[in-house]
């Protein structure tokens, strides 16, 4: 593949921004391999942190700079002044920038660098239908205002780009399903059933469920998430607590850490339902989880596009979501999932039900989410991308992503 050559004959220099490098391997890290195949020499700037390692073995130029996640916190003034110094002195021909703070400073420095095209992938806008009042205070002026140094804003969800749409950026904003998911991770669709069963002789095990017997199966409700405020766990247990002995097979398994999670035991504990109640910790087995599971689930307050319900769509769940930004963009109420109100117990509890009862809609929707979720795939996701790169390299004749390199370029977990 032929390099995209920039002034002086030399190949072309990009950069990504971030606030933890952590990010890139999670989410971009296919992106950066495009442009690496393509001949770009690619930089990552974000917090010291131990993923820098395993991008610069992939290949890309990292750089430590201290850009702290609060706007309020003085090392960002640190952190802009290295990255205006970097981006001065590496001539890059465009910087993608992402997350709130660092995509502030990264757009900053660059406008004062004069870095020619600036790209803003918004995750999910602070502000959104239902925030508080103070985020719309701090972060809707502050991107009003960066979008004017924005030459692509990258929007990930329904609501964010229509909001966009009144941004003065300068040259669009753009829609694009997600970061791209390796769906072969979680199951091609061939077999799902025999590794389902498979899964299921060892589930008491994965999830440290009570023993059961084959006439009455625990039917397990996995949630994929930080035990955090945003990510609303209290919800489901109460849930729980609220259908009494209706719930007696029900189990509810969290795969994640976080600063809740002695909040979320007590809370099981005081409800009396600390039985059904599985802490599963960090865990890098989420396809086996998501395959051995009955349902999953996701009741935040907030989202952008979740990554946790994308990948129970291509393991082929259903899925119990709040009917919030980014949740209602992926899951259709009744057909491929249940979406409830935001702390409503009762409908929860009633979608916990519902499923619970009815094997067959389970393994419709199931179906149903695995047919959605191709256009959400990282091979469509890299078509996007790749053009938007090419129109921000300002060479139209690049060739694009070669197909049989599509697959498999999916950041580790």
């Amino acid at each position: 593949m032929g390099s995209i050559p920039a002034e002086g004959g030399l190949q072309a220099k990009v950069a990504f921004v971030a606030s933890i490098y952590g990010h890139f391997e999670s989410f971009h890290l296919p992106y950066m391999v495009l442009l690496l195949q393509k001949g770009c020499e690619v930089h990552a700037y974000a917090q010291p942190g131990e993923a820098r390692q395993r991008l610069e073995q992939r290949g890309i130029v990292c750089h430590d700079v201290p850009i702290q996640r609060s706007p309020l916190q003085l090392k960002n003034w640190t952190a802009l002044r290295i990255l205006t110094k970097s981006f001065q002195a590496e001539k890059f021909q465009f910087v993608h920038v992402h997350t709130p703070v660092a995509s502030i400073l990264g757009r900053i420095a660059a406008h004062r660098a004069g870095v020619p095209s600036v790209l803003y992938t918004a995750h999910g806008f602070h502000f959104f239908k239902g925030a508080p009042f103070l985020n719309w205070m701090l972060y809707y002026p502050l991107e009003y205002l960066m979008a004017r140094w924005t030459d692509v804003l990258i929007t990930i969800n329904s609501e964010d780009y229509e909001r966009a749409q009144k941004f003065p950026v300068r040259k669009k904003v753009t829609y694009v399903s997600g970061v791209g998911l390796d769906l072969q991770v979680y199951g091609s669709g061939e077999g799902d059933n025999e590794i389902a069963k498979m899964m299921g002789e060892s589930r008491h095990q994965l999830f440290d469920l009570p023993k059961s017997d084959n006439d009455n199966p625990s039917f397990v409700v996995l949630c994929v998430a930080e035990l955090n405020a945003n990510k609303n766990q209290k919800q489901l247990i109460e849930a729980l607590h609220h259908l009494g002995d209706q719930a007696s097979d029900i189990h509810l398994a969290f795969a994640g850490t976080g600063p809740f999670e002695q909040t979320l035991i007590e809370l099981a504990t005081r409800l009396e339902v600390r039985d059904q109640v599985h802490f599963l910790g960090f865990r890098r087995e989420i396809p086996d989880l998501l395959q051995a599971c009955d349902v999953a689930a996701l009741v935040s307050y907030r989202e952008g596009l979740p990554r946790a319900i994308m990948e129970a769509m291509a393991a082929g769940k259903p899925v119990i979501g709040t009917h919030i930004r980014g949740i209602r963009d992926l899951i259709e109420h009744e057909s491929t999932g249940m979406l409830v109100p935001v702390d409503d117990i009762a409908a929860t509890a009633k979608a916990l039900v519902q499923l619970r009862a009815d094997a067959a809609l389970t393994v419709a929707m199931g179906k149903a989410n695995k047919d959605r979720i191709i256009r959400y795939g990282l091979p469509a996701v890299l078509r996007e991308m790749d053009s938007i790169y090419i129109e921000a390299l300002k060479e139209p004749g690049i060739k694009p992503f070669p197909s049989e390199l599509q697959t498999g370029l999916t950041a580790d977990r």
